[in-house]
């Protein structure tokens, strides 16, 4: 069985590790988690390419 909710993605990249870590220190301060900040991230990014379209 899989672990991904009905209607979701799993999206899975390699980053550097020094990103990876800065982002973990980034969603601590910001009390949130890497899964819903990079969302938030790329539904911003999704929707500003869009609208400039």
């Amino acid at each position: 069985m899989s672990r991904v909710k009905a209607g979701n993605r799993r999206l899975t990249c390699d980053i550097p590790e020094e990103l990876h870590k800065e982002l973990r220190f980034l969603v601590v301060e910001l009390d949130t988690s890497i899964t819903k900040h990079v969302k938030t991230l790329l539904e911003e990014y999704v929707k500003k390419v869009r609208k400039e379209k």
